[in-house]
């Protein structure tokens, strides 16, 4: 494997993608053009993830530019990533998506031939993958002014592409999130259309990946402010985690974290407060994703001055939240505390209690014994 040890931070970046593989976080690319081949990642066992001293790795670039569009796991190992791009080795357009593959065993990249409906090229399009080896690819935006609505399937076992259903499709929209839920959903939320028109938080198409039909939602709870260029993750308690956003270039500083109930029906709404340590700054074109039950957010824009500016407040920093009590921290050293619990003292006072007992009693009932046979003998 081709790669840098020496630990380093990397500049910041903003518009890349991320994928995570067993306890590494990759991220790919950059809108930064110093950055846009960058393959780096980050160590995030859980045992030692702090944000003050995290353990980046470089790895072999990619063969192409890489902003504005998606990566993802799929293969029958689950240890192999796909970048879903629309720029050729040479940094061209191309006419339909190209597929990039990584194989995060032996380091390497290759461009397979996929055959099926293979789509037309896109950018700031979402795309997700399921545990069947399927990534669902949606939306998205191709110059000079034609947007999307369609959905395509990739099925990383057979490397073929197939349409899903546009039936009752949501309009086209650009810079919203994809979050596949437990149930088979996948939630697009947020984001603008016709690059224009904002999307309202409150509604949510879903796309159902068990019978590839679409669904229309309307989650209820506080009002959210749209918003595009968010993230959006999935915490192990149901609940879809949004942070950050761009709102008509700036955002609203008290709604910058909620979370989408989804094991309620219909799905609600909560905005959450910021506490803890090392809370992050607004961010948009970050990355966000789920280790244990912690949220990580890296890289994007900061905004400063109530505004977001690319060129001068790019973000090199990562961010834990604690999922369950939407907590930010600088490491997760009580992580594994809480997963093995102290012995209860009390417990163990009473069980040793018993214990002794049980063995005064035996010595005294045998001193007993052996007393009679005594007297007996006598």
């Amino acid at each position: 494997m081709n790669f840098f040890e020496d630990v380093f931070t990397p500049p910041g970046r903003f518009r890349e993608s991320s994928a995570l593989v067993r306890n590494r976080l990759y991220f790919f690319g950059s809108q930064n053009t110093a950055q846009a081949r960058d393959n780096i990642y980050l160590n995030v066992t859980l045992s030692t993830l702090n944000t003050t001293n995290p353990s980046w790795f470089m790895l072999n670039p990619i063969p192409a530019g890489f902003e504005l569009v998606s990566a993802c796991v799929g293969g029958p190992n689950k240890n192999t990533i796909y970048l879903l791009n629309h720029l050729t080795t040479s940094n061209d357009y191309s006419n339909d998506t190209i597929v990039y593959v990584f194989d995060t065993v032996t380091a390497t990249w290759s461009t397979p031939n996929i055959s099926g409906q293979i789509p037309l090229s896109r950018q700031q399009f979402q795309a997700v993958n399921d545990t069947n080896g399927k990534i669902y690819m949606f939306g998205g935006f191709r110059a000079p002014n034609l947007d999307f609505n369609d959905i395509y399937i990739l099925d990383t076992f057979i490397l073929t592409w197939i349409q899903g259903s546009n039936v009752n499709a949501p309009t086209p929209r650009v810079d919203f999130t994809a979050t596949l839920l437990n149930n088979g959903l996948i939630l697009y939320i947020g984001g603008y259309t016709g690059h224009v028109a904002s999307i309202y938080m409150s509604e949510i198409p879903a796309y159902n990946t068990n019978n590839n039909s679409w669904i229309a939602m309307i989650a209820t709870g506080d009002a959210l402010n749209s918003r595009s260029s968010h993230t959006a993750v999935l915490s192990p308690d149901g609940h879809v985690i949004i942070y950050g956003g761009n709102i008509d270039g700036s955002t609203d500083q008290s709604q910058v974290l909620a979370s989408l109930d989804t094991t309620v029906s219909p799905y609600k709404w909560s905005i959450k407060p910021m506490i803890g340590n090392n809370a992050p700054p607004s961010l948009a074109y970050h990355s966000a994703n789920v280790i244990g039950n912690f949220m990580i957010l890296a890289f994007g824009v900061m905004m400063t001055n109530n505004s977001f500016n690319n060129l001068t407040n790019v973000n090199s920093k990562i961010y834990l939240l604690d999922t369950r009590n939407y907590t930010w921290t600088i490491d997760t050293l009580n992580y594994s505390d809480l997963i093995n619990p102290p012995h209860n003292t009390g417990n163990t006072g009473v069980i040793v209690a018993v214990v002794v007992s049980i063995t005064i009693f035996t010595i005294i009932v045998f001193w007993l014994k052996y007393l009679k046979f005594v007297i007996i003998c006598y």
